[in-house]
């Protein structure tokens, strides 16, 4: 009874938003994310999301006990990032996604009424970040355009700035419905990098908030997705994936499509 009134009073809001996070059996690292983030953002959505790749008893019993207003999908059999993001995506009825991943630490603030307004502000932009400006290189910090908005700070990412990168991003943030209707399903892309050249291809940058507001905790608890090319992990390894990354930039700048 609890939880069909919590979700009545979710429903019944004016939000445009939907929350869609990705999950993948770390239930230690979705309660930190969840835990600093939904306090400050839950009352700005229309429906909450968590899709658990892992298929995850543990993550669905703790969301259901801790947050039962948030909705939780268990893929079985594993699908991979992409095609759970596609399947998430495809419940979405709002124009807005705030999409999320499991291993963020969140600062206590709503970010979303800024987001909405960079995005308002920037129709070439494909999401607006809020991961943390600092969290990024020195190089991308002292080459982006800053910008403010109706006393909202932010960053774009020229395209220039990273041959395949900074035009499109998993990180948390705010995106478009109709952007994923425009270049999904994101699984037929194989990759998050290219994706983002498509969109790079297109004129789309990424903004971030400006100085952003999380910060990753998911460092050394990587999770290998079955749908994803094999991480280059020896020397030999990477340095082949340097070479094709080479490559590719080069037959990219002379019209191929890779």
């Amino acid at each position: 009874m609890e939880k069909a009134r919590i979700m009545t009073e979710i429903n019944s809001n004016d939000a445009d938003v939907t929350l869609c996070i990705t999950s993948c059996g770390r239930t230690e690292l979705l309660q930190r994310t969840l835990n600093s983030f939904l306090p400050s953002h839950r009352d700005s959505f229309k429906r909450m999301l968590v899709i658990d790749d892992a298929n995850s008893t543990q993550v669905k019993n703790w969301l259901e006990e801790t947050h039962p207003d948030v909705e939780v999908i268990l893929n079985h059999p594993q699908l991979g990032q992409m095609k759970s993001i596609d399947k998430l995506y495809d419940m979405v009825e709002t124009d807005f996604i705030y999409h999320g991943e499991d291993d963020w630490l969140f600062d206590g603030e709503n970010t979303i009424p800024s987001c909405m307004k960079v995005l308002e502000a920037e129709p070439n932009v494909s999401v607006v970040s809020v991961r943390k400006l600092s969290d990024l290189q020195e190089r991308f910090q002292k080459n982006c355009i800053r910008k403010e908005v109706d006393g909202v700070r932010y960053a774009l990412m020229p395209l220039d700035i990273h041959p395949e990168w900074l035009s499109f991003s998993f990180n948390p943030g705010l995106t478009r419905l109709s952007l994923w209707k425009r270049y999904g399903p994101y699984a037929k892309h194989v990759t998050e990098e290219r994706i983002s050249i498509a969109m790079k291809r297109d004129g789309l940058m990424v903004a971030f908030l400006d100085p952003g507001a999380c910060h990753h905790i998911g460092d050394g608890q990587h999770v290998d997705d079955p749908a994803q090319p094999i991480r280059a992990k020896t020397f030999p390894q990477r340095m082949k994936r340097s070479v094709m990354k080479r490559v590719n930039r080069l037959r990219r700048r002379l019209g191929a499509d890779v």
